[in-house]
């Protein structure tokens, strides 16, 4: 997981340059153990200065406020370098402290979704076909693991169905009329395939779609679809899918 200084208030800039130096480049804040990056040897306060020797385009309007679609556009840079160097071995630079280290990283296949917390008090999860975004608000209100996996999950499979193509095509509206006729039947079919395959992925980790789906029944018109107005089916519905989902995946 890398950390960029575009991602930060102003406020907290100052702390984030003298805890991971990140106004040098982006910072490695989390390595997944067994991962490509954690084979390599790369660690948890790098910094990442070229990748496949090319080097990282420099952070830009560091005293401007906080712009969320210049910090996702900052992220998706470094994500595309990553991702042009496709399955062959290949270098990352790092500065480690004061030295120069290159890590040789052989890619695996992996989650094509990136997951975000983003500090807002609204209760909503959403989806941009790459990533998946989360807010505080949101976060406050679940009970337990099986409820923050349903919503990555339900997340994760608008990005694998690629939802957010069908989202931004002709027959989807925009505005009041978005939930009506043609347009609002895609968009409830594009929720309920989410939860099918959002609650396959849970099983197949070890988590209990019904359990998670319960989150739904405490939101209190919070939304978990594409956008915040996405319509779904009610939460009664939904779990009834979840419980249908589960038993048809029970050995008899």
């Amino acid at each position: 997981m890398l950390q960029h200084l575009s991602q930060f208030e102003l406020a907290d800039r100052p702390g984030m340059i003298t805890s991971q130096s990140l106004d040098r480049g982006p910072g490695v804040v989390v390595v997944v153990p067994d991962s490509p990056a954690a084979a390599a040897g790369i660690r948890p306060g790098d910094i990442v200065t070229t990748i496949d020797g090319r080097a990282l385009p420099p952070e830009t309007a560091l005293s401007a406020s906080f712009d969320a679609s210049r910090a996702h556009a900052r992220a998706d840079s470094v994500l595309d370098m990553l991702e042009n160097t496709g399955t062959r071995r290949f270098p990352i630079t790092l500065l480690r402290k004061d030295s120069v280290l290159v890590a040789d990283v052989t890619p695996l296949p992996a989650c094509p979704s990136h997951t975000h917390l983003a500090r807002s008090n609204q209760r909503n999860a959403y989806a941009d076909g790459r990533h998946i975004f989360l807010t505080t608000g949101l976060l406050s209100r679940l009970g337990n693991d099986d409820e923050l996996a349903f919503v990555i999950a339900h997340e994760m499979a608008h990005n694998i169905l690629r939802h957010a193509t069908i989202m931004r095509g002709g027959d989807v509206k925009h505005g009041l009329g978005r939930t009506l006729g043609r347009s609002g039947r895609i968009i409830r079919e594009t929720e309920r395939a989410a939860d099918v395959l959002g609650g396959a992925v849970m099983l197949d980790a070890g988590f209990d779609p019904v359990r998670g789906a319960a989150i739904l029944q405490h939101l209190g018109g919070g939304d978990l679809g594409l956008d915040l107005f996405a319509a779904h089916d009610s939460a009664g519905k939904r779990i009834a899918a979840m419980r249908a989902l589960v038993s048809a995946r029970t050995p008899r």
